[in-house]
C-alpha cells in the first residue's frame, strides 16, 4: 500500500526542484563509483517524488494546476529514466530495499543498459 504524501503544491515543487538539481552535481563528480552511488540514492528520491505527484495529480481540481503537475510528472519520469540509463542504475537494490512496499509501480522505468554504441564494445 502507498502511503499517503500529503503534500501541498508549492512543497511538492520545491521537492522536484531539489531532486532535479541532483542531475548536475551527479555529472560533476569524475569518479563513477560516486557518480552510481549518487544517482541510484536520487533514483530512490526521485520514485517517491514521482509516487507523491502521482497522488496530488489525482487529487488536484483545478484543470490547469494539474496540468502543470503533470508537466513535473513527466520531467521527473524522464529524469529517472535518464539516470537509469546513462549511470546503469539496477532496480534490484532499490526493490530490496522496498520492504515496507511504499514506492508505487516501478515497472515502467526501463532498467539497465542501452543498447547504444558505446555500450557494444
Amino acid at each position: 500500500m502507498a502511503p499517503s504524501y500529503q503534500m501541498t503544491r508549492m512543497g511538492i515543487m520545491e521537492w522536484a526542484k531539489s531532486e532535479l538539481e541532483h542531475i548536475g552535481r551527479i555529472a560533476s563528480v569524475k569518479n563513477p563509483d560516486l557518480q552510481y552511488s549518487y544517482a541510484q540514492h536520487t533514483v530512490s528520491g526521485m520514485l517517491h517524488l514521482r509516487d507523491a505527484l502521482k497522488q496530488l495529480i489525482r487529487k488536484e481540481k483545478s484543470a490547469g494546476v494539474r496540468h502543470d503537475l503533470q508537466k513535473l510528472y513527466g520531467q521527473v519520469h524522464r529524469a529517472i529514466q535518464h539516470l537509469v540509463t546513462e549511470y546503469h542504475i539496477n532496480s534490484k537494490p532499490i526493490k530490496k530495499f522496498n520492504t515496507r512496499k511504499v514506492l508505487g509501480s516501478i515497472n515502467n522505468i526501463k532498467w539497465g543498459r542501452r543498447n547504444t554504441k558505446r555500450n557494444k564494445k
